[in-house]
């Protein structure tokens, strides 16, 4: 693919990087001729300072045979103009823009601009360390359904039909004292056990939070 990146600060740079070592042909634009120079000798990339919105260097940059616009400046009113510049006038197929202010993603949205938000990925990533390995994802078996591993931390006196019962599940293993079994339904469940359950994932939230004493937001 041929991918223009508009901005070359820390997440424009590192995606012109990955993205021109994976084989596109890349061409980054920035204003600021000191952040284009830190891509180094090794970026295979075309590099063009200037304003990023200016026609003459989308004109440079090979706009009208560009199959993907990145807009990922720091200034959301740069990458939003850029983004219905690359959109209404040069018809890019592929148009995404980074989010800076999360309280403007409205307006994004009104113009129907794809957008990443950096803030809110981060804000989910730190959410799921709050949580220790007492969970492990064994596989995702389709949009809906995972196999999980969960390690129970929580005093309980319930039994594996129970939980498949309150939570729509199936336990097909449960690990104690490091032997695995393939448990009965009238079988209690421990502190310290470690359950392997198929589950629904609008379920999981509900059912991590029951049996561990780390809470799944």
């Amino acid at each position: 693919m041929y991918i223009i990146v508009i901005g070359c600060g820390r997440l424009g740079s590192n995606l012109a990087k990955e993205l021109a070592d994976d084989g596109h042909d890349i061409c980054i634009i920035d204003r600021d001729g000191d952040k284009l120079r830190t891509l180094g000798s090794g970026f295979n990339g075309q590099r063009i300072k200037g304003i990023e919105f200016d026609s003459d260097k989308l004109f440079e940059a090979g706009i009208k045979q560009a199959d993907a616009l990145l807009a990922v400046t720091s200034d959301d009113n740069v990458n939003i103009t850029i983004s219905l510049i690359a959109e209404k006038v040069y018809h890019v197929p592929k148009i995404i823009a980074r989010v800076n202010d999360p309280g403007r993603k409205y307006i994004y949205d009104k113009l129907e601009i794809k957008t990443i938000n950096p803030v809110q990925l981060g804000v989910k990533i730190l959410k799921s360390r709050l949580i220790v390995k007492s969970l492990d994802v064994v596989s995702a078996l389709d949009n809906d359904y995972e196999i999980i591993e969960l390690l129970v931390s929580k005093e309980k006196s319930v039994t594996v039909g129970e939980i498949e019962e309150k939570y729509s599940c199936i336990i097909s293993g449960v690990i104690r004292d490091r032997n695995i079994s393939l448990p009965q339904k009238s079988e209690l469940i421990s502190s310290g056990d470690r359950i392997i359950c198929t589950i629904q994932k609008k379920n999981k939230v509900r059912f991590v939070n029951s049996f561990t004493r780390e809470m799944l937001l």
